[in-house]
């Protein structure tokens, strides 16, 4: 896993990083030495990881932008390359989540989804892929989730997108391979964010559901943010040069492919 000074000297975009598992990402690529934009489209939590992770002695600029459309997305690396440089490190984290049946749910929720979980992802890696090939170096890193592989009743729209990810991921590793450039998932269980809060109603419903609801798992825990940063940083780090194309699960056994 990564040590201080794993990415010094390189600049890193982090999606979805206002709270959360963005957020605990940008802070470890942080203290590993990388100058990190945070992008979200909450721009005063943007700012605050940027708070946080420079007093913790990081280096960063906050990013407001809706990641799902294409001219924010080309801003958004506009900005970043012109204040940190080209990114040698990429995480596509930014998602949203909306349950229901397919017989029942509206389009316009289904369409926000894909676009916020799946589109985002191909805006920003049609934009800083390129730009790793012509350096000959770079590490592309989406959070993809466990819902896309164990898929239940009602999460439609967000075990598609998420699924989505994961393809998508492959098709750009097979497209940068022996370019010096990876490209992975990261497919979490259960961690206590606010968006998995605001889903499962409280702290308590949350700790109910990793350990003996449907999804269970069986080390009976609940992940933290931290946990996922630090498989992140492992994949975006020198060490993974030679594993592309894979998701990492990280969910104490819910699933076990």
């Amino acid at each position: 896993m990564s040590e201080a000074g794993t990415f010094t000297g390189q600049a890193a975009i982090v999606t979805g990083a206002g709270s959360g598992i963005g957020r605990a990402i940008a802070l470890r690529l942080a203290a590993g030495g990388a100058a990190v934009a945070v992008v979200d489209l909450d721009l005063p939590g943007a700012r605050e990881t940027v708070r946080l992770l420079k007093h913790a002695g990081g280096q960063g600029l906050a990013l407001g932008a809706d990641v799902s459309q294409a001219a924010a997305v080309r801003e958004a690396v506009r900005e970043a390359r012109a204040a940190i440089g080209d990114p040698s490190v990429l995480v596509n984290n930014a998602g949203i989540s909306a349950g229901g049946r397919i017989s029942e749910i509206d389009d316009a929720t289904w369409d926000r989804v894909v676009a916020v979980n799946l589109r985002s992802c191909y805006l920003f890696c049609k934009e800083v892929a390129p730009l790793m090939v012509e350096r000959r170096y770079g590490r592309i890193v989406c959070i993809s989730s466990g819902t896309a592989v164990r898929v239940g009743p009602g999460t439609g729209p967000y075990a598609a997108s998420k699924a989505g990810v994961i393809a998508l991921t492959k098709a750009v590793a097979g497209e940068v391979a022996g370019k010096g450039v990876t490209a992975n998932c990261v497919a979490p269980g259960i961690v206590d964010t606010p968006m998995t809060r605001g889903q499962f109603g409280s702290e308590e419903a949350l700790l109910t559901m990793a350990t003996s609801g449907r999804i269970a798992n069986p080390m009976r825990v609940v992940i933290q943010p931290e946990d996922i940063a630090a498989a992140v940083a492992f994949l975006a780090g020198p060490e993974s040069r030679y594993i592309t194309g894979q998701t990492l699960h990280v969910n104490a056994g819910s699933f076990m492919p």
